[in-house]
């Protein structure tokens, strides 16, 4: 199938799959973020279920970069994605209100 002159793979190689790295490197920064707090605050039951979930999605994206070597455009968007997951991470303690004594 055919989109003008880009195939849906390519579309996909260009936007989709930079964009999954983006966000799932969001999420897996913010949720450091938040287990961390987490672990300062002695929460020590729920910090390994949050580092469970961030290691496994940091698995995804960094699983598509390695099978991407050769495209610099996704290190780009892993950079935004940990950039933006760190804002994001202060966000949610903030939000939360848990890193706050």
């Amino acid at each position: 199938m055919e989109i003008g002159s880009l195939t849906i793979s390519e579309i996909y190689a260009l936007i989709g799959l930079p964009l999954l790295i983006f966000f799932a490197r969001v999420c897996d920064v913010s949720l450091g973020t938040i287990r961390i707090i987490f672990i300062s605050k002695g929460i020590k039951y729920l910090a390994p279920i949050v580092g469970f979930f961030e290691i496994l999605i940091w698995l995804l994206a960094i699983s598509q970069i390695m099978q991407n070597l050769t495209n610099p455009y996704y290190y780009i968007f892993y950079a935004g994605g940990f950039a933006t997951g760190n804002l994001v991470g202060i966000i949610l303690d903030e939000k939360l209100s848990i890193g706050t004594v």
